[in-house]
């Protein structure tokens, strides 16, 4: 096991045993999406879409203009302190390994289950015709994400034959609820109480 897998492990342990904290909110708030190589792809849709005040979704879709049997994926976690400042997750690894084994990336392996339904790379290399993220949007009760509440950055930067092709950057927050603050509505920004 490597060390961050067991620094993971770790860290998953300490928030089933010691954190009160039964269920989490998530926002996405921005998304853009960089298309570096032209050749390769075209950018049809990028969209974050408000639905409700506490729910958005998100929309890609590229066209790839050719097959694609190759493809690295750098993911890297930043949380907004007075600037982004890179946070826990920082590794590039073989998308398409990845997708045959699922093995070895145990931070997208939590992100890719959150997505498995709303998109169409459910299968293996080579990647041909339109990939399709449509209208994501995670559930409240499936985010058991080991995260303090904070604002985070999550950078995709896709790679083929070592050249970079795509860039996915999305701006969310997130906040751990209390047992208490799950039975109610949440509301990402709380009022002040008046007192006559």
């Amino acid at each position: 096991m490597t060390s961050m897998s067991c620094k993971l492990l770790i860290i998953l342990v300490m928030q089933v045993f010691f954190c009160h904290s039964h269920a989490a909110f998530f926002k996405m708030t921005k998304m853009e999406c960089k298309n570096i190589d032209k050749t390769l792809l075209r950018l049809n849709v990028c969209r974050l879409k408000a639905v409700k005040r506490d729910v958005t979704e998100a929309t890609i879709r590229v066209h790839l203009q050719r097959p694609v049997d190759n493809c690295d994926l750098h993911v890297e976690l930043l949380r907004k302190y007075t600037t982004y400042q890179p946070f826990f997750i920082n590794k590039t690894f073989d998308a398409c390994e990845f997708l045959k084994t699922r093995k070895n990336a145990v931070y997208f392996d939590i992100l890719f289950k959150l997505l498995a339904n709303y998109t169409n790379a459910n299968h293996t290399c080579p990647y041909d015709g339109e990939f399709i993220v449509e209208r994501f949007r995670p559930f409240h009760n499936n985010l058991m994400l080991p995260l303090p509440t904070g604002d985070y950055l999550i950078k995709f930067v896709f790679y083929t034959s070592n050249a970079m092709i795509f860039q996915l950057l999305v701006w969310f927050g997130f906040k751990e609820l209390d047992d208490w603050e799950s039975r109610r509505k949440f509301e990402w920004f709380p009022q002040t109480l008046h007192t006559p």
